[in-house]
């Protein structure tokens, strides 16, 4: 009984992480060496939308001078933003990739309001 129950979860569980695991370990091709700024952002645009945990963030990614990329958005944490240059610097190797991104609790904070006029007197 508990032979079955660990082949039923096995099964069950190679079902589920089987797909995201083939994504990770595909290689990807590389571009040709006289690809253009849009063949470039294109590659990692392609890149971000093929991980499961980017592909709903809608990074904007520019082309910058030189043989470079520049990646903007948001994202929800500190571990996402750093998957996100990853992703797109594995995805297009020997490109320089500039981070934009914004991480969503730190750096979208509200200007400071005055409490009460007597911080106008202590300014002036």
């Amino acid at each position: 009984m508990g032979l079955a129950l660990g082949a039923l979860a096995g099964f069950v569980l190679g079902e589920f992480f089987g797909p995201r695991a083939r994504r990770a370990t595909r290689t990807p091709r590389p571009l040709p060496t006289d690809a253009t700024p849009a063949d470039r952002v294109r590659a990692a645009e392609a890149a971000l939308a093929g991980d499961p945990l980017l592909a709903e963030l809608g990074l904007t990614v520019l082309a910058v001078r030189g043989r470079g990329l520049e990646l903007h958005g948001w994202a929800p944490s500190r571990q996402l933003r750093s998957r996100a240059l990853r992703v797109v610097r594995e995805a297009i190797p020997g490109l320089d990739v500039v981070d934009a991104l914004l991480v969503r609790g730190e750096d979208d904070f509200a200007p400071l309001a005055l409490a009460d006029d007597s911080a106008d007197e202590r300014i002036a």
